[in-house]
Order: structure tokens, then C-alpha cells, then sequence
């Protein structure tokens, strides 16, 4: 109980001062627990016990946002892009351990942990980002399913690697079994407890625990990683609307286990020496240079433009969860030692914490800047008095016949290949490029035009066209009220979507629908 309290108290101190300097919580609860190892008072046992049941709790949590249904259109994409970053960071990092001089075991053990990106950093992001839907932020999360689903299997493989073919096999099978029982669940056990608990929250909470122990004791009974089941535990809840119910009865446990996971962390791993340290970093920064250009080679690959494919790497910089659940499972079936799992969990805290820094709009367009395929097309300057569409989709082209009537000229500004190509063999003027990019805007002639129409979804990639424009009226399409203010503040003109929708609606209404002396006359001249 000693130990338990300390590591409470830790985490409370840590909690704290994160919130007083208002910065990422993290990094503050692992300096805690390395605090608290320093002074004792938690036995390595305790440590590894409270780490285990962190995790597992945290891995169910992860479960919970990985609903195949939310992937829809964009399976091959992330099929594409998760095999192909999974494979070559997992070969980097054996290369890289075995450069280190770490054994064979061990650098397959490295290869595994940085070879998967964390669910629980990417999906929040994207929800705060309001991306999560769109067709990138379906990719992603494709992405992240099927690599935890490779490692969910390759966590047995390696478990009873040492114990035969066909303990692997048997592992394999009951893995399989239990993908099968959470796919059931899903389908029709789920829905029916939801739909009997009537809405009582103390009821729905309970069925909730009850499966996560459910899908841990059978992991426990075939000897499988406790994580194992409470992942798929977390899947067969991941669906709507039960994940969300589920995630505001589970938030205030989320945030005690998570807590309870990160300090004893810290206090598990100790100060590291020298070179641990720098084999961690060496660990990090390998994943942080070679994820981006990865993932937005084969995105654009699968179909998608350079920017979204750049952001989707710099969101996926980071190793996983499921990283410090295959250095767990290594350590205590004796595969590799403490000082690797310290190796695995520095790259882990580094690249988690620092992924909000790095996926961000700005360091988005400095690496666009070095893409070769953005750079901008090499047009005649446009004519004055002509009208700039940024966003030449399904949304742009809706607009461009009434566009081409109001102007000598129409400019379309998009980053995708394909809709540039169909724009141009349509007779109009297309420039290749990023919409935030200055240079860009200025070849687009935007300080010189009628107009600039802006049909992007986030409000923020309008900023730069409204500093440029001067003068120059930008309507922009907004979703919210709070977009429509932002664009407003910043001398736009905000066209919120929901009132376009209903003036549509109602002029088809009109259109569709005659009136009573209308449908008089159609009855008369029938007759």
C-alpha cells in the first residue's frame, strides 16, 4: 500500500505541474516517477505489475477508436500505406540495432516497437483538428488498425517463438478465435446489451468492464498477453454510438490508469546511463525522419496529393503503445534486458510527446518546399479582373460553370494531380499547388482578381489568402459559426455550408413541387 500511495502522490505532483505550466502531462509524470525511483519506495514487482495493468487498460482504450466501418473508402490506401511503413520501419530498425550492437534478438525486438504508430496520440489529434473524417483522416486510422492488428499477431509469435512451431501456431489460432469473437460482439452482442441497458449509465459502465474481463480472462486461460484481449475487447465496443458512450463513462478512469501507467514508468526505467540515452534518441530520431517521407511516398501512391500525404506522415511519427507492450512481453519471457526496454521506451516518450510539435501546418509546407512534385506549374500571369477558385473537387466544380459566366477568366488552385489533369483538358487554367503557399497565390494573380472563392474544409488554410488579398473579396465555405466568425475577423466573407444546403433545398422544393393553382392547371389541361 506504501508503494501505492507513493506512486499516487507522484502522479498527483506530476498531474500539477504540467496543468500550472500548461504544457503536455507526460513528460511531467515520467520526471515524477524517476523521482520517485530515486528515493525507493516502489519495488521493481510492484512497478512491473502497475505497468502491466496501465497498459492494458490503455491498449483497450486504443481498441475503442478502431472501427473498421469508420475506415470505409479508403481500405486500399491503408492497406498501401500501413504495410509499407510498418515493413520498412521495421527493417530500419534492425539495421539500426544491429548498428547499435544490440544482438539479433533484441534488434528484432527494436524492429517491431518502431515499426507501429500510437492510437492514442494520432486519433486525438485528428478529433481536435476536425480531420478525423475526412479522406486522409480515413486513411490514418486504417492505417492504425491494421498495424496494431500485425502486431496484436506478432505478439504471440514472439511470445512462444522459444516453445515451437506449434505453440506459435496454436497462439496464431487462438488470436484468430478471439478477432472472431470481438468481430460477434460487435455485430450483435453489443447492441443488444446497449439497447437493454435503456440508457442507465451505472448498467452500461458495468457491461463495458465486463467485457474488458471477459476478453482478458480469455487471454489469460490460452496464455496469451493480457493486452490481447483487452484490445479486442476495445474493438468490439468500437463501434457507434457505443465507443462514445463509452469513452464519457471510462474518462475519468482513462486519466487515472494513464497517470497510474506514465509514473510508474518512469520510476520502472530509472536515470538511464549515457549511452541508453543516446541509443533512445538515435531510436526516436530514426523514426522521426524516416516515417514522413515513407507514408507520403506510398499515399500519394495510393492516390492522394502531396500535402495530405505529408501531414499523414508527420501525424504517424511516433512508435506506439503496442511498443512498450513488445518491450514488456520481451523483457519478462528474458528475450532482451531492461536497459533495451529502456531504449524502447525513451523512442516511444520522445516521439509521443513530441508529435503535436511536429504535425503542424507549418512544418507541413517547409517540407512541401522540398517535395519535387509541388512545385508550382509555370503559368502566363492570369489577367486582371478574373476570379481564383481555391479547391478544384467535387465541391470546386460544382461552381465553375457559374464562375466562368461572372469573369473573363477562372483560376483553380488544387494540390491533386487528377483534378488538375481533368480541369485542364477542360479548358481551364489549373495551377498545381499548396492553397497556404504564398508563392502559390501570387502566381495564381491573387491580389489582381475579381474574386477569390475558397471551397477548402479548415478555416485556418485560408489565412494566408486573406492576408494577400487586399482588396480582393474571399468568400470562403465555412461549416460552423465559430469558422464563419474566424474568417469574418480576418476580412473574408464566410458562406456557412448548412445555409447554402437549405437555400438549395428550397429552390429544388420550389422548382419540384407546383403549387395548388399550378397542379389546377396541369389538371385542367390534362382533362
Amino acid at each position: 500500500m506504501t508503494a501505492l500511495a507513493a506512486l499516487l502522490v507522484a502522479a498527483s505532483l506530476g498531474h500539477a505541474a504540467s496543468r500550472w505550466l500548461n504544457l503536455p502531462a507526460i513528460p511531467f509524470l515520467i520526471v515524477a516517477g524517476l523521482l520517485l525511483s530515486l528515493m525507493g519506495v516502489a519495488p521493481a514487482d510492484f512497478l512491473e505489475d502497475a505497468l502491466v495493468l496501465g497498459l492494458t487498460f490503455l491498449v483497450f482504450l486504443a481498441g475503442l477508436e478502431l472501427n473498421p466501418g469508420r475506415v470505409r473508402g479508403q481500405r486500399r490506401a491503408a492497406i498501401h500505406v500501413g504495410l509499407g511503413q510498418f515493413f520498412v520501419l521495421a527493417v530500419a530498425g534492425f539495421g539500426v540495432g544491429r548498428l547499435l550492437g544490440f544482438s539479433n534478438q533484441a534488434s528484432l525486438y527494436l524492429a517491431l516497437a518502431v515499426s507501429a504508430s500510437s492510437t492514442l496520440v494520432v486519433v486525438p489529434l485528428l478529433q481536435r483538428r476536425r480531420q478525423l473524417f475526412e479522406p486522409f483522416g480515413r486513411m490514418v486510422l486504417g492505417v492504425l488498425l491494421l498495424q496494431d492488428a500485425l502486431i496484436i499477431v506478432l505478439i504471440p509469435v514472439a511470445v512462444l517463438f522459444s516453445q515451437g512451431t506449434g505453440a506459435v501456431l496454436a497462439g496464431l489460432i487462438v488470436t484468430a478465435g478471439m478477432a472472431f469473437l470481438s468481430w460477434v460482439s460487435l455485430r450483435w452482442i453489443v447492441p443488444f446489451l446497449v439497447a437493454k441497458t435503456e440508457g442507465d449509465g451505472e448498467t452500461f459502465l458495468l457491461s463495458v468492464l465486463g467485457f474488458l474481463f471477459l476478453f482478458m480472462g480469455v487471454s489469460h486461460f490460452v496464455a496469451l498477453p493480457l493486452v490481447v484481449g483487452a484490445f479486442f475487447a476495445g474493438m468490439a465496443l468500437s463501434s457507434f454510438p457505443v465507443n462514445g458512450l463509452a469513452r464519457g463513462q471510462l474518462a475519468s478512469i482513462s486519466d487515472f490508469f494513464g497517470a497510474l501507467f506514465f509514473t510508474a514508468l518512469g520510476a520502472f526505467l530509472s536515470l538511464p546511463s549515457t549511452q541508453i540515452f543516446l541509443q533512445g534518441l538515435v531510436l526516436a530520431l530514426l523514426v522521426m525522419v524516416v516515417t514522413p517521407p515513407v507514408v507520403a511516398f506510398f499515399a500519394e501512391r495510393a492516390g492522394f496529393s502531396a500535402r495530405p500525404g505529408v501531414f499523414s506522415g508527420l501525424l504517424l511519427s511516433q512508435t506506439s503503445e503496442f511498443s512498450l507492450v513488445v518491450g514488456l512481453q520481451g523483457m519478462v519471457m528474458g528475450h532482451i534486458s531492461q536497459d533495451t526496454f529502456t531504449v524502447i521506451a525513451l523512442a516511444t516518450l520522445v516521439t509521443m510527446t513530441l508529435t503535436s510539435f511536429l504535425a503542424t501546418d507549418l512544418l507541413t509546407w517547409k517540407l512541401l518546399d522540398l517535395h519535387p512534385g509541388t512545385r508550382v506549374s509555370e503559368l502566363d500571369p492570369p489577367p486582371d479582373d478574373h476570379i481564383v477558385l481555391l479547391g478544384g473537387g467535387s465541391h470546386g466544380q460544382a461552381l465553375l460553370e457559374e464562375l466562368a459566366l461572372a469573369a473573363p477568366e477562372v483560376v483553380v488552385v488544387d494540390d491533386d494531380p487528377v483534378v488538375i489533369a481533368f480541369l485542364e483538358e477542360s479548358g481551364f487554367r489549373a495551377i498545381r499547388g499548396d492553397i497556404t503557399d504564398f508563392e502559390v497565390l501570387r502566381k495564381a494573380g491573387v491580389p489582381r482578381a475579381r474574386m477569390v472563392v475558397s471551397t477548402v474544409r479548415r478555416p485556418e488554410d485560408n489565412g494566408p489568402v486573406l492576408t494577400m488579398a487586399g482588396d480582393t473579396p474571399v468568400l470562403a465555405r465555412t461549416f460552423n459559426v465559430e469558422d464563419a466568425e474566424w474568417i469574418r475577423e480576418r476580412g473574408g466573407e464566410p458562406v456557412l455550408f448548412s445555409d447554402a444546403a437549405a437555400d438549395e433545398f428550397l429552390a429544388w422544393f420550389d422548382a419540384g413541387c407546383p403549387s395548388e393553382d399550378e397542379e389546377e392547371v396541369e389538371a385542367t389541361g390534362a382533362a
